[in-house]
């Protein structure tokens, strides 16, 4: 081997390393933001599940609520009912 060829190899060696090592800083940049961009994301998931537990018991003090009305609009409902029948029963038809 003469030493051009000696030369010539040791410069593709140190342009081979010198690719490798901006392959590798983009790599490390690349983890770096990802592992930012993780944590936000764990971090709206932790704000998302909040808004969901708060939800949900809202839900549960919603529901008796919802049943509450509808029994009050179940007797308003049965008591014009039976103030229409009165009516009809006292001859005071339309």
């Amino acid at each position: 081997m003469t030493f051009q060829e000696m030369e010539q190899s040791v410069k593709e060696w140190r342009d081979n390393q010198i690719v490798q090592g901006q392959i590798l800083n983009r790599v490390e940049l690349n983890l770096e933001r990802l592992t930012e961009r993780l944590g936000a994301l764990e971090g709206a998931v932790a704000q998302n599940t909040q808004a969901i537990g708060r939800l949900a018991n809202g839900m549960l003090l919603l529901q008796p609520a919802m049943k509450g009305m509808v029994q009050t609009v179940e007797g308003l409902s049965a008591t014009v009912e039976r103030f229409i029948r009165g009516m009809a029963g006292d001859g005071h038809r339309s």
